[in-house]
């Protein structure tokens, strides 16, 4: 029998916990077995150099390609990179300051959830005769009479639990049914049980689920967790790339995601002291590779040009073979797709803002992959901008994704940087937000060229250090910094500013132009997603993210894709305009189209 070892993990919060590994596996993969959710976007592949993390023990000698990632304090301080470190004997991993797990109540911006229609799940009390012993008639004929019109569709679990009340010479049985779409009764008990409805929002970097009560069409808990998917990529590509090159990886990437929704399920209906049997419908959305993901379909159609999955129409698919801890009567939705790597997401952003039909708008969801919308007088482009993780925080030097001690704000104030840090301490990094606030400020301040050269500028009081590979801002000053380093934005961070804003503004402009609209003649600019909901639009102008435009015709409108899973779950009306939206939207390959290219390389300039 292979040995194994005893590796101790010691948390930020000092708290500790021991992990059992095989000789010969490195700290990534024990961290990964744990559930732990840690820094760090290539997947193990050991090329981003961020899951830093502290060592004791019997380990691995440090090699060359780790140094090369590595710090001369960190070093001194015994850290290494969890996807080169292999363990040997007894270990300890100590998390310090680089590691942080996002999870917890979610919130959904944009109005009150309250219904538009009259409710389609009601629970109808219901009496029935009790068995006779002269004409003993079935439960289930006694429940037909006393429910006519109705269709009964009950699971042979329900008509065993009514078998158990229903004794000979029992008096009149006193139940509740619980109907859909005033037609079908899907269940009959003795109590008064609650009846939820799920909506998922499948992100590459995070989940969201919405626990509706189906009666009301309130939501009545959320919650958010990290996609531990990321372990094995940051951005949906490398996943795709795991799944190709490893014949577990779609079975492990499937799991992933259903333990993660099952995590929150679990901590939902908890709090509401209700249970995941309560949940009869669930509706999903994500992007079509997330989806893939989901369903446990084969993502190689994603791999390379023309990208094609293997269904972008609604499908309705049964729980029990998803392995979702929800009653397994369920109804799984997954809605429908537009095309490429436009998904159901975005035809729920459209489903939740629901404009006029002679209105003008762009919506914009900004991610790794962003979406974009643009609709004239009730006519609808789509397309999608490979944008890569920069906007998240990936591939940024000092980089991260937005948590505490991430800087997520930055200003000049008399030619000075200044910055905010989520929860007020040290900074362990920049994300998403900030780096586009710090590239608008830098511009600003003169000492960010059109073409993205980072300059000195005398008797300025950014801080430019010039280097032969390229200048460098300073953004903290060791002392403010959690690592007790100094914080950088180089000259290749800008670079990775200026290929994911290029990305983007080329996708509106593309649209624009297929839409025969000037940005002056948009009544309306959406901005989608967590990251547009912190976004500030005056820098998104200033970098050239988003066309010169009125900023009070830019709405940030937050998560807008979990709003409208939201509605379509509690809505059949929605459901039907989704299908009507994939059918109408015409999708446009950016790859495909005349003059890409040099429309790019244009906007890539600030």
């Amino acid at each position: 029998m292979p040995e194994q070892v005893r590796v101790k993990i010691v948390n930020t919060d000092g708290t500790e916990h021991v992990m059992w590994t095989l000789v010969g596996k490195t700290i990534w993969e024990v961290l990964e077995l744990s559930g732990i959710d840690f820094d760090g976007e290539c997947g193990g592949r050991g090329t981003c150099g961020k899951c830093k993390v502290r060592v004791k023990g019997e380990v691995s000698e440090l090699g060359d390609q780790e140094h090369d990632h590595l710090l001369p304090e960190e070093l001194k301080r015994g850290e290494r990179l969890a996807c080169y470190c292999t363990v040997y004997g007894a270990a300890e991993v100590y998390l310090d300051y680089n590691w942080s797990g996002i999870s917890g109540k979610a919130t959904i911006s944009g109005g009150s959830m309250d219904r538009e229609h009259k409710s389609e799940v009601l629970i109808r009390e219901v009496f029935i005769a009790g068995k006779e012993k002269d004409h003993p008639l079935p439960i289930l004929d006694r429940l037909e009479k006393a429910l006519p019109g109705y269709r009964l569709e009950l699971t042979g679990e329900n008509l065993n639990e009514l078998s158990r009340i229903d004794r000979m010479g029992r008096p009149t049985l006193e139940l509740y049914a619980l109907v859909f779409n005033n037609e079908v009764v899907k269940y009959v008990g003795k109590n008064r049980e609650p009846v939820y409805g799920l909506a998922l929002d499948l992100g590459t970097t995070s989940l969201f689920a919405a626990l509706v009560d189906m009666e009301t069409g309130q939501v009545v808990n959320m919650s958010s967790q990290s996609n531990m998917q990321r372990v094995y990529g940051n951005d949906i590509l490398s996943r795709v790339s795991y799944c190709l090159e490893n014949e577990d990886g779609l079975d492990k990437l499937q799991r992933i995601v259903i333990n993660n929704i099952n995590s929150m399920i679990e901590e939902m209906v908890k709090d509401k002291g209700g249970k995941g049997c309560n949940i009869y419908k669930v509706t999903v959305v994500g992007n079509p590779i997330m989806l893939h993901f989901f369903m446990g379909l084969e993502v190689g159609g994603f791999a390379a040009a023309p990208y094609t999955g293997l269904f972008s129409s609604k499908i309705t698919y049964p729980p029990v073979r998803l392995g979702l801890n929800v009653n397994p009567d369920a109804e799984v939705v997954i809605l429908p797709q537009i095309g490429g790597f436009v998904g159901a997401d975005t035809i729920a952003c459209l489903l939740s803002i629901s404009p006029r039909s002679n209105s003008r708008y762009l919506l914009i969801d900004i991610g790794t992959n962003g979406e974009i919308v643009v609709c004239n007088r009730g006519k609808i482009w789509a397309t999608s901008a490979a944008a890569g993780p920069a906007f998240e925080g990936g591939e940024i030097s000092s980089g991260m994704r937005a948590g505490n001690g991430a800087i997520d704000k930055v200003w000049l104030d008399k030619g000075y940087l200044n910055l905010h840090v989520i929860g007020d301490g040290l900074a362990r990094g920049i994300c998403g937000s900030a780096i586009i606030d710090l590239t608008a400020s830098l511009i600003a301040a003169g000492c960010l060229q059109e073409t993205g050269q980072l300059v000195t500028i005398e008797n300025s009081p950014v801080n430019i250090i010039p280097a032969e590979r390229g200048n460098s801002v300073t953004i903290t000053e060791a002392s403010q910094s959690a690592s007790g380093n100094p914080l950088f934005f180089n000259q290749d961070d800008v670079r990775q500013v200026q290929l994911a804003k290029g990305a983007i503004r080329t996708g509106i402009d593309v649209l624009l132009k297929e839409a025969a609209l000037s940005i002056n003649e948009l009544d309306n600019i959406y901005l989608a997603g967590a990251f547009g909901n912190y976004l500030d639009p005056h820098n998104a102008i200033t970098i050239g993210l988003i066309p010169p435009v009125d900023v009070n015709k830019i709405t940030n409108i937050g998560n807008a894709a979990g709003k409208g899973a939201i509605l379509a779950l509690i809505s059949s009306a929605k459901m039907t305009q989704a299908q009507m939206l994939k059918e109408k939207i015409k999708y446009v390959e950016l790859a495909n189209y005349p003059g890409f290219q040099d429309m790019f390389m244009r906007n890539m300039n600030f």
